[in-house]
Parts: structure tokens; sequence; C-alpha cells
């Protein structure tokens, strides 16, 4: 079982979640737009639509406008997730001491790493829970939510519970960040090395594979349709007539009475 977990899994899921967002962005793409959906008033430039694309990103401007309840923990989750996925990339990296880079001691740039990776877990969860007691709590948001939005709110929690539980018991020195590094570059180099053993990282890891072959199919794809979304709602505005156009093509045909 290992050894599947461990040296076949993720090489499954990754195969899937890319093969699979192919798929789904290519759909997208291929999809024929009927006519302009351009918001207005609409960025007249690309470096404007670029912008207005990166404050979406940054801000969910169009989610606080509509509904800023919704939106704190919307905002919270998804920020504290790109922190969590920064986190373990550089983290896992640099062992840690990726704050010496600033001049940091190692010891402050462990310490500084485990804060941060802690609060963003927390609020990570935090967001989670109000979102799903949402799901449960608000009648218009129940009847319009399906097993699939339980689903995807309890596996995102289980991976952050089994992410904490190693962060935040003993068994944060049971955890081996050279092993893990090393077992993580021998899979992107091809050349997989048994899995460290011990049991919370053997099921966070599994987890993360779960959702990894999951999220293609899920709703939780609109991270990637955010930005095809978002390029149709800044397109250009298409070009109307002119005045004088206008005037031409509504005047009556020469000789035809207005009477007819």
């Amino acid at each position: 079982m290992l050894f599947f977990i461990g040296q076949v899994l993720p090489y499954i899921a990754a195969t899937v979640f890319i093969g699979g967002m192919a798929w789904r962005l290519t759909s997208w793409l291929k999809t024929p737009a009927p006519y302009p959906i351009t918001l207005f008033p609409a960025p007249t430039s690309s470096i404007a639509r670029f912008g207005a694309i990166g404050r979406e990103l940054l801000f969910f401007s169009s989610l606080r406008r509509g509904d800023q309840g919704l939106w704190i923990w919307a905002w919270l989750m998804h920020i504290s997730l790109a922190m969590i996925i920064a986190g373990h990339i550089v983290g896992i990296y640099y062992l840690t001491h990726q704050f010496t880079l600033i001049g940091l001691s190692e010891a402050a740039s462990s310490s500084l790493s485990a804060s941060l990776g802690t609060v963003s877990g927390v609020g990570f969860f935090a967001a989670l829970v109000v979102l799903f007691y949402r799901r449960t709590a608000i009648p218009e948001v129940k009847r319009l939510s399906d097993p699939a939005d339980y689903f995807e709110l309890l596996l995102l929690m289980t991976i952050v519970v089994t992410g904490m539980h190693m962060r935040v018991t003993s068994l944060a020195e049971e955890v081996n960040l050279v092993d893990i590094r090393t077992y993580l570059g021998g899979l992107l180099a091809l050349r997989p090395v048994p899995i460290p053993e011990q049991w919370i990282f053997v099921s966070h890891f599994f987890l993360v594979n779960v959702l990894l072959i999951y999220l293609p199919f899920s709703k939780m794809v609109h991270m990637a349709g955010f930005f095809v979304n978002r390029i149709l709602l800044t397109k250009p505005a298409p070009s109307y007539p002119v005045q004088g156009a206008v005037d031409r093509v509504a005047a009556p045909v020469k000789g035809v009475s207005s009477n007819g």
C-alpha cells in the first residue's frame, strides 16, 4: 500500500490533473461566444485589462459588491490557500530557512516560517468552517447546494487538519523535512524513492493526491475558469456605428414615401 501511495498514485494524480485541466480549458476556449459579454465601462487598453483582472484576482471586487459577508470568508480562504501553497514550495525547498535570504538567522527563519504556516492554516480552516456553516444554515444557500459542495469542503478540511496535526502536535518532531524534500525531489526527477513512513504525512499526502484527481472535474476548477471568464468580461467593447451612419441607415430610400 505504501508503494502505491508513495510511488504510483502521485503520477496518476499528476496525469489526471494535467490532462483534466487541459480538457476543461480547451472545452471552454472552444465554446463560441454568440455575442460580446463585455462589462461596461470596459478597459480600453491591454494594460488596463490586465489591471482589472489583477484587481479582481487579488481583491474579489465583484463579490465584495454583491455579498460582503461571503466576500470576507471567500477572500480569506483563497489568500490563505495561496500562502499555504507558496509556503509548501518554498519552505520545503529551503527547509524553512528561506528567510535567511533577507538577513534573518536560521532559527528566526524557521520560527517565522512556522508562524506563517500556522496562521495560514488556521485562517484557511476557519474560512472553510464558516463556508460549510453557510451551506447548512442559510436556506437559500442550502437549497442551491448539492452533495459535491459538502464533499469538497470536507475534503479540504481533512487536508488542513492532517497538515496542522503535523505542525502543532508532538508529531512535528517526527516529520523530517529533509526526508520529505528528498522524496518529493525524487518524484519530480522521475526517480521515486520510498515515501517517509510517518503515518500523518502519508495520510496528508494521500488526501492531496485525491484532491488533485478530483479537482479538474469539480466546481473548484473555477480557479482556472476565472481567467477565461474575466478575459471575456474585459474584452474591448464592440464598435458601434457613429451617429452619421445611423442617420443614413434610418433615412428612407429615395423614391419611396414614408407611407409606403
